[in-house]
């Protein structure tokens, strides 16, 4: 009798234990959420490609990634080959000559360097399996050399029977990490011909069964900011992402999400970042697309916010460089920069400012919000009352809470 006990209780442990780690191995599953908080993660920025596959979640650990429901994955992971292919580090054998040519500013374009910087399939391969494990859903990030620089992309692009032959490899290769979507982040093709093709890969991709989503930074029809991204010395014709045709891209519904990428909001009469100012430029795309911030929407609108500085102008003549991440000020300028939203000219958003934003995007029928970049806010050795992420994730998190997620 005490035999058939023992035998029991031996079958049950190894039920329980294979059901304990059964359970241990399956990813978090996370309900869909109706308020999006996208985070785009730069391998090449975290500089992945120099790291071995132990030392990947050891790196991410350093950030909050709380308040996070997608993860756009961008740089350091594949480039496209100007014979539309698709180039990682693990395929060199089959690499294409790179693109030779300027960019907008008539500088070389590198595209030799950015393959440098591309990851191995075992960093990715941690990558993913770390956000998968937090419930994340993933994207693609789409790249081209440079902003109003194709490249490689742009090669294809002008071809269409390379675009399509391009758009079934990188969905393939997506789902090879188990993305859900492509984001597609180039803001601004440099001609008419290109800007075509972007929106016919757009096309090809989400007939494909994807999910795709296109960065914008201003509808075609808005005013000029102080702290626009393209530089005074690129003498555009005309504005910058005149070639998108926005129209287009939401009445035949090619994206799902548009991020729009005005992540600062500086006010030149106070000299700080504004949440104000960050309204009024949403509202241009408000004003123009005013049913996307409906329930009768065909493309949802997200709002990015920046963890990092805007340089005033007039310290630009003493030779500084904006664009700084708040990790950075602090490692420079000490507890000001996390307790001040102006230090030594850098303008920056306070951890009050990003709530407020985040409270703004769910009042005026926003979709979402988004970041760039969790890894330019500070590091988990300081503390949490002065991370834009843990703010940002604790009101984000109201508003799932109210959606019942």
């Amino acid at each position: 009798m005490r035999k058939a006990i023992n035998y029991i209780l031996i079958i049950l442990l190894a039920a329980g234990c294979f059901t304990a780690c059964k359970s241990e191995s399956k990813p978090t599953q996370t309900k869909d959420k109706e308020f999006i908080s996208l985070a785009y993660v730069s391998l090449s920025m975290m500089k992945m490609h120099t790291m071995e596959p132990q030392e990947v979640a050891p790196a991410l650990d350093k950030y909050r990634w709380d308040g996070i429901s997608d993860i756009a994955l961008i740089g350091g992971i594949y480039m496209t080959g100007k014979d539309g292919s698709i180039i990682t580090q693990w395929n060199k054998d089959e690499w294409p000559e790179v693109f030779e040519g300027e960019d907008y500013l008539g500088r070389p374009i590198n595209e030799k360097r950015k393959r440098e910087h591309l990851c191995s399939k075992e960093v990715i391969d941690e990558v993913v399996k770390y956000f998968n494990q937090k419930g994340m859903k993933l994207w693609l990030s789409q790249t081209a050399a440079g902003w109003l620089t194709g490249g490689s992309l742009g090669v294809v692009l002008e071809d269409e029977a390379l675009t399509k032959a391009y758009a079934p490899k990188l969905k393939a290769f997506a789902k090879q990490f188990k993305c859900i979507g492509v984001d597609f982040e180039w803001e601004f093709p440099p001609n008419e011909l290109q800007a075509k093709g972007y929106r016919l890969l757009m096309k090809e991709v989400k007939n494909l069964g994807m999910k795709v989503s296109v960065c914008a930074i201003r509808p075609t029809a808005g005013k000029e900011y102080l702290d626009q991204c393209i530089e005074p010395e690129a003498n555009i014709n005309g504005h910058a992402g005149q070639f998108m045709k926005w129209e287009e891209i939401i009445n035949e519904e090619m994206a799902d999400y548009i991020n729009v990428m005005q992540y600062l909001g500086y006010n030149a009469a106070n000299k700080e970042l504004d949440v104000a100012i960050k309204g009024q430029k949403m509202a241009e795309w408000e004003t123009i697309y005013p049913n996307e911030f409906t329930a009768n929407r065909k493309v949802k609108m997200l709002s990015g916010v920046g963890y990092y500085s805007f340089l005033m102008p007039e310290y630009r003549k003493e030779g500084k460089k904006g664009g700084k991440n708040i990790q950075y000020l602090y490692d420079t300028y000490g507890k000001e920069a996390l307790e001040n939203k102006v230090v030594d000219g850098h303008a920056i958003w306070s951890t009050t400012d990003v709530r407020e934003i985040v409270k703004m995007a769910k009042k005026n029928g926003w979709s979402g919000v988004f970041t760039w970049l969790v890894s330019h806010d500070v590091t988990t050795d300081v503390e949490d009352k002065y991370s834009r992420q843990k703010a940002l994730a604790e009101e984000v998190e109201k508003i799932w809470s109210e959606e019942g997620n």
